[in-house]
């Protein structure tokens, strides 16, 4: 089933092909979701976290938990809302730093998964070339 969202931005930020199949992709997406990392930054400890969602009825988004396994229930075509947020680890307190979101289509090739990247608005420090790459590492 095709899960698509109407409102996808026309503005596309990165496109690219991903060497791998369709389902292959998918099982990457789902692999990157909840996950988080701890990193050192200027100023300490900064957790970066990856929640992901997918289209769901032309209009809204699904928790991606709800639909698991993806490569069961998505085919030819799918939108997600990735949201990276950062967050500074104190000991007194967390602190939010930063909220990335991009909305993301990965569309069935046959051989390859062809990917556009769009970010919604300009909050955040990361970039689509930064998504890319992360998608990528999954795949790996």
């Amino acid at each position: 089933m095709r899960r698509i969202y109407h409102r996808f931005p026309q503005s596309i930020d990165l496109d690219f092909e991903l060497a791998r199949s369709f389902q292959d992709v998918l099982v990457c997406i789902a692999r990157m979701h909840e996950t988080h990392t701890t990193v050192r930054g200027a100023d300490g400890l900064v957790k970066e976290r990856i929640r992901i969602q997918v289209a769901d009825g032309r209009t809204q988004f699904l928790d991606l938990d709800a639909l698991l396994p993806l490569p069961e229930n998505v085919t030819e075509a799918a939108d997600f809302r990735v949201d990276l947020q950062r967050t500074l680890l104190t000991p007194e307190k967390r602190l939010p730093v930063a909220e990335n979101i991009f909305f993301l289509r990965i569309v069935d090739r046959g051989p390859v998964t062809e990917c556009y990247i769009a970010k919604e608005g300009r909050l955040g420090d990361m970039d689509a070339m930064d998504l890319r790459r992360m998608l990528k590492g999954a795949c790996e």
